[in-house]
């Protein structure tokens, strides 16, 4: 089995730092800067990280499992990938629970509601984002039962022609509605056997925040 600890810092936009060397696991640690995947034109480095995090596995492939830590956490243990990778057992994906809402439209109501009241947070990375359309069009489906958020900045998932199909339609939804990615995360997962790991990540022993930005 071997492991890719994958991250991305594009445009300086967090303070790199490399991991703690993890222990009695064989993995590779690769973060994206803009010297390996310079700026393309017409995308914002926001939008351009989430290639690596969506298709790590095409762009670093060969591995077995693939962690993602958007640039704002690092692992803090000599044991932290060891237990992520416990995390994920045989499950597809394994993510942390929102911290603050529990379903995509509270989700949505959140940003809305912010971005109306001119909070700069959120109004420099969604404004007039389609992130009422996504819902709606999420709601069409009749199946989907909306009772479930994830936090995305930091997850673990098993390469495989399944987990490939999730991460095309989790950028499919974003390219097409761009707004917060945790958005239609739960509903690209409803077929996937997801694991909701203990805790959260600025509370999580084995990972290290390094930069404020979310």
């Amino acid at each position: 089995m071997k492991v890719a600890v994958l991250s991305a810092n594009l445009g300086n936009f967090d303070t790199p730092s490399e991991p703690v060397k993890q222990e009695g696991i064989e993995y590779s640690f690769h973060c994206y800067t803009d010297e390996d995947f310079p700026p393309i034109t017409g995308l914002t480095p926001r939008f351009q990280y989430r290639i690596p995090k969506l298709f790590g596995w095409q762009m670093f492939p060969d591995h077995d499992i693939y962690l993602w830590l958007d640039g704002a956490f690092t692992l803090s243990e000599p044991d932290s990938l060891q237990w992520f990778v416990d995390q994920l057992g045989d499950n597809d994906f394994a993510f942390f629970a929102h911290p603050n809402r529990k379903t995509i439209k509270e989700e949505v109501d959140h940003i809305e509601e912010y971005l109306n009241k001119g909070n700069q947070y959120l109004v420099s990375r969604y404004q007039n984002g389609l992130h009422k359309e996504q819902y709606k069009d999420i709601t069409l489906d009749e199946d989907y039962i909306d009772d479930a958020l994830f936090h995305s900045g930091v997850f673990i998932y098993r390469d495989s022609e399944h987990s490939r199909d999730v991460m095309r339609l989790w950028w499919m939804h974003q390219s097409r509605y761009w707004t917060c990615d945790q958005v239609p995360l739960p509903y690209v997962l409803k077929d996937s056997a997801v694991k909701v790991m203990p805790g959260q990540p600025d509370k999580c022993k084995y990972l290290k925040r390094v930069s404020n930005h979310a």
